[in-house]
């Protein structure tokens, strides 16, 4: 369950969401790709390891949340071009679906590698 001390790692998570996708004009042929590659992507594992570096918790549930952060900023510009324009978006589900594909593997792979640096140095 998602509780007040989660909500930090979330925020991060949507911060870096929104900035990548209102940040972004999809008029442009690849600016999607763009968008995945060079800003979620990156910024989820940058996001993954300063929230486990500062919690130090479960690093699978670290990167759920910031995923999930993504994934409500995504959410937001979204819903603001729906409600100005109804037929954008038509592909809604596959443009989320690619952006956890590209997501989750680098907020687990940035939480877990972190991880790993703590056990190999022996902190708790």
């Amino acid at each position: 369950m998602i509780q007040k001390k989660h909500l930090p790692t979330i925020a991060i998570g949507f911060v870096v969401g929104a900035i990548g996708y209102w940040t972004a004009d999809f008029s442009e042929d690849g600016e999607f790709a763009r968008v995945i590659y060079s800003i979620l992507g990156p910024g989820a594992f940058i996001c993954s390891v300063a929230s486990f570096a500062l919690r130090k918790k479960s690093p699978g549930f670290i990167a759920l949340m910031v995923s999930l952060g993504v994934l409500l900023g995504m959410l937001s510009k979204i819903f603001y071009d729906i409600l100005r324009d109804s037929s954008s978006h038509d592909m809604l589900p596959f443009e989320l679906l690619l952006g956890l594909v590209i997501v989750l593997p680098a907020a687990f792979f940035g939480s877990f590698l972190v991880w790993g640096i703590h056990q190999l140095a022996g902190k708790d």
